[in-house]
């Protein structure tokens, strides 16, 4: 998902007259809005959709009214047969592991592989504003089919779930990321002048006009500035680079490729910014997670936190025929369930980021404090996995 403050009727395909009935009267100039060429303020809790998420959402919507027509005897709510039908509908934007929804409206569809919102609409979701992945569904398919009966009772289970929904949106309630957005219009002489000695951002920031400063008044919401304007908001790549490219080592790769191309950029320090902040973090939780690993039976699914010395699943089988089965009643004690059992933490998964870790490394360069400590890592990653005492050797190495 992605963040936009204001944009043209014709980049969301819908009419100028249409969103005049849904409230956008005036362009953000306060002219009266009369062309589909005049520049609005986005709402900020409407939202633009991706044109390639149509199809699907006028699927759902007929799905639901099916399922109010036929299920519930009732008379259908939405009666779509076009996304231009969607227009105006209201949505529920739930953020990945969360359980609270924000309300929303669909108001255009836009030529992109996410969707356009307000960053104030992003930040109450919990989720900033970096293109990270999002999801949003019809009002009435979150509300006619959910029930906490089919949540999973297990760690984790109420999550992905919009347990709760807000419906009026609070900027005083949201991360203070999205507060820190430029709204001014314009920036004054003196703090060109100020840039020239590389001060602190925080020594000049009295200069800039953040939405921080506007809390507790209408601008805080209303009249986002910006300094310049584009032809298309479409008009940029239609897919995150995240996505096009395969592999870690190609994400790196084009990261710090372009690290090279800005003067204002080291890249030495860029790549040993990443290590310290991901990759070394990973590597240590994925460490202590296979240390601290269960054993799960691959037959009933059963967990252990320590190997039995059988090697085998102890527990015992439950008749799986009808009769006193199905109330849980088990065989002969002797009857065990004898399934194999397997790490529910791989050797993969621990090892994943050393070998790009080390390509950054050797490519671009660490300060050695990093490289120390990347190898200190890898080396007790080998030894958790290797036997130290019995290595397999080649006749090369007597040579």
């Amino acid at each position: 998902m992605y963040q936009l403050l204001h944009f043209k009727p014709k980049e969301i395909e819908v009419s100028w007259k249409r969103l005049v009935n849904l409230g956008y009267t005036h362009d953000y100039l306060g002219n009266e809005l009369k062309s589909d060429d005049q520049m609005l303020e986005l709402y900020p809790q409407d939202f633009i959709v991706a044109k390639n998420a149509s199809d699907y959402f006028v699927r759902t919507a007929q799905f639901v009214d099916e399922l109010l027509t036929r299920y519930y005897g009732l008379e259908p709510y939405y009666n779509v047969s076009n996304p231009d039908d969607l227009i105006g509908h209201l949505i529920c934007a739930l953020a990945p592991h969360t359980s609270g929804g924000v309300l929303s409206r669909i108001i255009g569809w836009a030529d992109c592989s996410g969707g356009y919102a307000h960053p104030l609409f992003h930040a109450s979701k919990r989720r900033n504003c970096d293109g990270d992945e999002d999801a949003i569904m019809l009002l009435m398919d979150g509300l006619l089919n959910f029930s906490r009966e089919i949540l999973p009772a297990n760690r984790g289970g109420q999550m992905d779930a919009p347990l709760v929904l807000t419906t009026r949106l609070n900027p005083t309630e949201v991360d203070k990321e999205a507060l820190n957005v430029d709204s001014g219009w314009y920036y004054e002489r003196d703090f060109y002048e100020s840039t020239q000695t590389s001060p602190h951002p925080k020594t000049i920031a009295d200069r800039v006009d953040f939405v921080e400063r506007r809390l507790g008044t209408v601008a805080a919401v209303r009249g986002y500035g910006f300094t310049h304007d584009c032809h298309s908001i479409s008009a940029g790549p239609g897919l995150s680079a995240y996505k096009t490219l395969d592999t870690m080592i190609d994400k790196m790769n084009g990261q710090l490729d372009l690290g090279h191309r800005l003067r204002a950029v080291d890249v030495r320090k860029v790549a040993s910014s990443v290590i310290r902040s991901h990759f070394l973090p990973d590597l240590r939780g994925n460490l202590n997670a296979f240390a601290r690993q269960k054993v799960r039976c691959l037959k009933c699914g059963h967990s252990y936190r320590r190997m039995p010395i059988a090697g085998k699943c102890i527990q015992q089988s439950k008749a799986s025929n009808a009769g006193f089965g199905s109330l849980g009643v088990t065989k002969s004690a002797g009857d065990l369930c004898n399934g194999n059992l397997a790490l529910t933490v791989s050797e993969g998964a621990v090892r994943k980021y050393i070998k790009v870790t080390q390509h950054v490394m050797e490519k671009y360069g660490v300060d050695t404090y990093t490289k120390q400590n990347v190898e200190w890592l890898a080396n007790s990653t080998d030894s958790l996995f290797q036997n130290d005492r019995a290595r397999q050797m080649s006749l090369s190495d007597f040579l």
